[in-house]
């Protein structure tokens, strides 16, 4: 085999190990084109079946380039490089991009200051704005980021040695090592977001393995399927990723969808609400203590995302979705109950419109799942980032969720936006760093 077939197939194995989502495969030749390595420039030799990518990926760690796309922007600005075609022999030179560690958090978690946290989606951790976003979120007050690990496609959003390979979108993250020394340097406390039961990407692999419908086909919520809570593959998938995100560094695991489904599934109705309660109870608390054991062994926390409604203790409520909140309390670390005012219907907790009153619902909710948890488990609500269904969102109706939290005891609180959007947030906490921890 000659030289440049071999290049070309190694290169060919690089795109194919992108595209299954392996960790790239470096050509031998990547590395050994680096003619000069200054402080703020590499010069490289372009080599027989080189790519721009293929060169981005191999010196990434040498420039300190957040994302690959990065990189190759640089490399083209700074070489005038109309189009991505390479010569043999070609000289390019190669920015580096040097330290950028980002501000640090004025009161963090691990000085004893309550979590005030963002939700982080995959796509949007995988382009270095990301780093902007966080930034601007510490300089206002913030002190965590929930970064998603698995969201309901569950598509992983790292490079996981735990998954088997696929093909299609992600990861998104360039590196989560990187990624996590640099928050760690900002002081930040780290969480990692694993959505459980629902699952498209291994309810495709793994449809046995799935509740069924009546005609035994897997049941789904859009367009994703929901994997049966009490088979132990199932199980221990995710339990090698709560073990993987805590080796790598998450100070806390944060299991969202630990649930049975709300839209309609009956494959185990015992023929009570009680019954059907204690059973589907029994599953979603075991797998909880695994995972906070697992975690634990390796230095980090639990959490689980629940319901807001599951405050109130309805049995119909608990039949559906094996939430029982004394239960998992003694289960796990954390409770992060989803108190979004706008996501309770008209008349619930006898306000006409629950979004337009969210000392109401956020403090009562709060104040339910305090008395419910008990002394020793932390209660952290996700409170409402977006303006859905509510009509003067702004950093006042921020403020009001917050202050609601805290009056009723609440252990300091999570934003969401699907969109990853802050700027309200950082609005409402700009000069209010001092009231943010008691």
């Amino acid at each position: 085999m000659g030289a440049m077939q071999f290049a070309r197939i190694v290169v060919l194995l690089v795109i194919l190990s992108a595209a299954a989502g392996l960790p790239a495969l470096q050509a031998p030749s990547a590395l050994a084109g680096i003619v000069t390595a200054g402080a703020d420039t590499l010069t490289y030799k372009v080599e027989p079946g080189d790519t721009i990518l293929g060169i981005c990926a191999a010196v990434r760690d040498r420039t300190g380039h957040y994302a690959l796309e990065d990189l190759r922007e640089d490399i083209r600005l700074a070489n005038g490089l109309r189009n991505h075609h390479l010569s043999v022999g070609q000289i390019l030179a190669i920015p580096v991009a040097g330290p950028d560690p980002g501000p640090r958090v004025a009161l963090p978690v691990a000085g004893g200051a309550e979590p005030r946290g963002i939700y982080i989606s995959g796509p949007a951790a995988g382009v270095s704005t990301v780093l902007q976003r966080i930034d601007r979120f510490v300089e206002a007050g913030g002190n965590a980021v929930v970064l998603d690990a698995k969201d309901i496609d569950g598509i992983l959003t790292y490079r996981s040695a735990a998954a088997a390979p696929r093909k299609g979108p992600g990861p998104y993250v360039p590196s989560l090592p990187r990624l996590l020394d640099r928050l760690g340097e900002q002081d930040l406390y780290r969480i990692a977001r694993l959505a459980v039961f629902l699952d498209g990407d291994l309810g495709a692999r793994r449809p046995d393995l799935a509740l069924a419908d009546p005609a035994g086909e897997p049941w789904r919520e859009r367009g994703c399927v929901w994997m049966d809570p009490a088979e132990a593959e199932v199980r221990s998938y995710n339990l090698a990723l709560v073990a993987e995100l805590a080796r790598a560094g998450f100070e806390e695991i944060q299991l969202d969808y630990i649930r049975y489904p709300t839209n309609g599934w009956r494959g185990d109705w015992t023929g009570s609400l009680e019954g059907t309660a204690a059973l589907r109870r029994a599953h979603i608390s075991r797998f909880v203590a695994a995972a906070r054991d697992t975690a634990a062994r390796y230095g980090s926390r639990l959490s689980v995302a629940l319901f807001g409604v599951m405050a109130w203790g309805r049995t119909a409520d608990l039949a559906l979705t094996g939430q029982d909140v004394r239960v998992l309390a003694a289960c796990a670390d954390v409770i992060c109950p989803m108190v979004y005012p706008s996501h309770f219907g008209p008349g619930f907790g006898g306000y006409a419109d629950p979004a337009e009153n969210p000392e109401g619902i956020v403090g009562e909710a709060v104040l339910r799942f305090r008395e419910l948890a008990g002394p020793g488990t932390e209660i952290r609500p996700w409170l409402q980032s977006f303006a859905f269904g509510v009509r003067d969102f702004g950093p006042e109706y921020v403020g009001r969720q917050v202050t609601a939290s805290r009056l009723s005891g609440g252990d300091g609180w999570c934003f969401w936006n699907p969109a990853c959007r802050y700027e309200v947030l950082a609005e409402h906490l700009q000069g209010k760093i001092a009231m943010a921890s008691p």
